[in-house]
């Protein structure tokens, strides 16, 4: 999947009503919390991705997040 299709679906897991963006902060998504984080895993699990909370935690761009997705997400 692209990185447009892949931020929907992350979007969509977060339950977040705005568009995320390539390069935005993750602080500035309002559902990014421990829930949110824990619906992020279940995604990257889903995609064939290797992640722990603890690297998750320490994202910050959304960018960041589509290189965790690794081949999973292609543009």
């Amino acid at each position: 999947m692209d990185s447009a299709t892949f931020l929907a679906k992350v979007a969509e897991v977060l339950d977040y009503d705005g568009d995320i963006a390539r390069g935005q902060n993750l602080e500035d998504i309002d559902m990014w919390d421990s829930l949110g984080i824990l619906s992020i895993v279940e995604l990257l699990e889903e995609l064939g991705a290797e992640v722990d909370i603890d690297t998750i935690n320490n994202l910050k761009t959304t960018d960041e997040l589509i290189a965790l997705a690794g081949g999973a997400v292609n543009d």
